[in-house]
């Protein structure tokens, strides 16, 4: 394990076999040396470690760090990179009709259900790995439909709270063509694993409507993204995608 080379002290709540996990948490690291490149970081104190199962979840630092001189605001919630992929469907005999796939799920933080493309974090894998397991996961579409692998939406992750969350998320698409028939037998099918305590419910919306459906930024960018793309997007695949 490759120690954070400033000092890091836990508070007396965080128990001491989290200590060292949370010190080898890849997101952690990561966070460590991408900060001390940019400021003058100072010191860590961690005040919580959230465990998502047997792995590090969301970690909350409490940081003494400097720009310019000046002392920055102290706190942030670590979670790591993560990916969202919008599945977007063209009609089998009707080209010009297209939708989205999007997940409706109860989201406790903002206290409603919120619909969304199918996202997550990145666990011990790569981005493109995760944004596969996602579409999985959350919608179990067959990739065998899809015209081509996933693509990127943008080149670089885009961060989506930076005033309180390291988050930078990675925008995929794919594009899949289904029959009308498919399409109704994906539209409302629960999904989402048990174990991490997903329940969701898979929606097909307009393609043009997406924005009724959806408050979800992520969303919104990755609609915005794909629209104002067209052609121009590079839709060879961006990564280790299966051909």
């Amino acid at each position: 394990m490759t120690r954070p080379s400033i000092p890091v002290t836990f508070v007396p709540s965080v128990p001491p076999d989290l200590h060292e996990k949370t010190l080898a948490a890849r997101h952690f690291q990561a966070w460590i040396e991408k900060t001390r490149s940019s400021f003058d970081l100072r010191s860590v104190l961690v005040r919580d470690v959230m465990m998502f199962g047997s792995r590090v979840g969301f970690i909350v630092v409490e940081a003494d760090a400097r720009h310019e001189s000046a002392r920055m605001p102290c706190f942030a919630v670590l979670r790591g990179p993560t990916v969202s992929i919008m599945p977007v469907i063209t009609v089998q005999g009707a080209p010009e009709e297209k939708h989205v796939v999007l997940v409706n799920e109860a989201r406790l933080p903002v206290g409603e259900m919120v619909a969304a493309l199918p996202a997550g974090m990145v666990d011990d894998g790569t981005v493109d790995s995760a944004a596969l397991e996602e579409l999985q996961e959350e919608t179990g579409i067959d990739l065998r439909h899809a015209s081509g692998p996933p693509y990127r939406l943008k080149k670089e992750p885009v961060f989506l709270s930076p005033g309180g969350s390291d988050e930078e998320m990675t925008l995929y698409a794919v594009d899949i063509t289904l029959t009308r028939d498919q399409i109704t037998l994906l539209s409302g099918r629960k999904m989402g694993l048990a174990s991490e305590h997903e329940h969701t419910t898979v929606m097909v919306v307009p393609f043009e409507e997406v924005p009724r459906y959806t408050a979800n930024a992520h969303c919104l960018l990755s609609w915005f993204l794909y629209r104002e793309g067209g052609a121009a997007l590079d839709k060879t695949g961006s990564g280790n995608f299966p051909s």
